[in-house]
């Protein structure tokens, strides 16, 4: 979840006015308010693991729908429709409320969120950077009129956008891959970028530019996002386009020395070697300096023009024409944490508790105790989130507010930043909140379950941590892992509606080959 508009800090009180739908209100019944804000996979899974009998759950989240992230790079290269990975959070068969807006203030003395509306928000599902502070220029009849919602507990799991490491002209040009609205957007750009090579008036050093495809960061989600589209061009879209048979190919970046940096040195290896075969570009230890439109070596100034490519510029090879640039290089918080998630006014007395078990010395001067490097929220071992008094040098958990996923770091040792941890914190708070046992049970603690990656041509990794068990092999490579990784994802996905889709969808392609549509 990101929140789109920026809010004026003086509220006038027809904002603060008593709401009539029911959802906006506290349940009459004897049931504890959790308000839970993103529908990612942290806010998802909890809200589907709460048990209806002691909670009202209420999701809060700009977009309707929740999407199976591991299989997002399938649906770019084609061999999986974009209907396939997504999940709507309404669901008559679950008990729970749902809201499309964005938080916007967090009042932990009156326990209420003020939101705004994101019904009508054109672009709800594009990647924001941090230099965008996760926000959007909005059109007049883009802004709704903003409500509170009142929560006996809150639960924030608003996920993060994209780091761009202030690069010059990434923020402009580059295509973010976070939703299914990026996905959309590679695909297109790939299709489009061959009917504009394949034209008569285009030239050949042009053609070549057109058909370099850049993704900037070699983690999970670039690597299989570079092998999906080399299997979607070479399998597919070159016998459409016999005449530019050669000339596409494939350039993976990453600052990092290695692909793959989770995995061990022997599969990361193993990985780079294979992809190199394929015919994708490796390179590693490379530095990203600028990106803009036009051919290398053009005058300024420099417009957008999908007509035509843009220019990559690295420290260590200069300019490079590509006709798409994806950017995955990682997280950053986006600004409902970094700036409404700052201060506090009034330390909540009646839902904080002093983490050392002393008395409360002051109730001003508090602020959301947060990671230095990261800037996420930084919860406890229980993920209650904390505040921090720098002049008393004391910490406070508050007990009716949770974090977890990408905007939460425990600070017992950080899980990766992953779909596999943080759907894990949710089932694991769902448990204890269900059983009402939070306090006395040990706290939350990640349980690796092994990492898998497609590396293209049907081929992939697995890693599983070595105390797994004895008789099973704990690295995997090549078609097996691939079959692990096909099985793995399609028993992962959701509902059963959707695991016969992707089976039946992987099948058609075997017969008949992927989606070649541009839409």
């Amino acid at each position: 979840m990101r929140p789109l508009t920026r809010l004026p800090l003086r509220l006038g009180p027809q904002w603060h006015r008593k709401l009539s739908s029911e959802i906006r209100q506290q349940p009459q019944q004897k049931k504890e308010r959790i308000v839970i804000l993103g529908s990612g996979w942290g806010g998802y899974t909890l809200s589907r693991k709460l048990s209806p009998k002691r909670f009202s759950p209420l999701v809060i989240s700009p977009r309707s729908y929740f999407v199976f992230t591991p299989l997002l790079t399938s649906t770019a290269g084609g061999d999986l429709d974009f209907s396939h990975i997504v999940e709507p959070v309404r669901d008559p068969k679950i008990k729970i409320d749902f809201i499309q807006a964005a938080a916007h203030v967090l009042d932990l003395e009156r326990k209420t969120v003020l939101c705004e509306p994101t019904v009508v928000k054109g672009g709800v599902t594009e990647t924001h950077t941090e230099e965008e502070g996760g926000f959007r220029q909005t059109k007049k009849w883009e802004k709704g009129e903003p409500f509170e919602i009142p929560y006996d507990k809150l639960v924030i799991s608003v996920g993060a956008i994209s780091r761009t490491f202030k690069t010059p002209g990434v923020k402009d040009n580059a295509i973010f891959f976070r939703d299914i609205g990026d996905s959309r957007r590679v695909r297109r750009r790939v299709r489009e970028c061959f009917e504009l090579a394949i034209l008569p008036t285009t030239s050949e050093e042009m053609r070549r530019h057109l058909l370099h495809f850049a993704i900037v960061g070699a983690g999970p989600t670039g690597t299989e996002l570079a092998a999906s589209l080399r299997d979607f061009i070479k399998s597919d879209l070159v016998t459409l386009y016999p005449g530019l048979e050669g000339i596409p190919r494939i350039s993976l970046y990453d600052v990092a020395p290695k692909v793959l940096s989770m995995f061990d040195e022997k599969l990361s290896r193993y990985a780079m070697d294979t992809m190199k075969g394929e015919g994708i570009d490796v390179r590693t230890s490379h530095h990203i300096q600028d990106l803009r439109w036009g051919a290398p070596g053009a005058e300024p100034p420099y417009e957008m023009d999908p007509r035509g490519c843009l220019t990559l510029t690295t420290k260590e090879e200069g300019q490079v024409g590509v006709g798409m640039c994806v950017w995955v290089t990682g997280n950053a918080m986006n600004e409902f944490i970094t700036e409404s998630l700052v201060d506090v006014k009034s330390l909540p007395v009646k839902s904080a508790v002093m983490k050392d078990g002393t008395s409360v010395q002051s109730t001003s001067g508090w602020k959301y105790k947060k990671a230095p490097r990261t800037g996420a929220l930084l919860v406890d071992s229980h993920l209650r989130v904390q505040l921090e008094n720098p002049s008393f040098e004391e910490t406070a958990v508050l007990n009716d507010v949770f974090a977890l996923g990408d905007n939460a770091m425990p600070e017992t040792g950080a899980p990766p930043a992953t779909a596999q941890a943080t759907s894990q914190e949710a089932k694991w708070l769902a448990t204890r909140l269900n059983h009402g046992d939070l306090d006395t049970k040990p706290g939350f603690s990640f349980h690796n379950m092994g990492t898998l990656a497609y590396i293209g041509d049907a081929k992939a990794l697995m890693q599983l941590p070595e105390d797994e068990g004895k008789y099973l092999p704990h690295r995997l490579t090549g078609r097996m892992a691939w079959l692990v990784w096909n099985s793995a994802y399609l028993t992962m996905t959701i509902s059963w509606r959707n695991k016969l889709r992707i089976a039946v969808r992987w099948l058609l392609n075997r017969l008949f080959g992927r989606d070649i549509s541009r839409y």
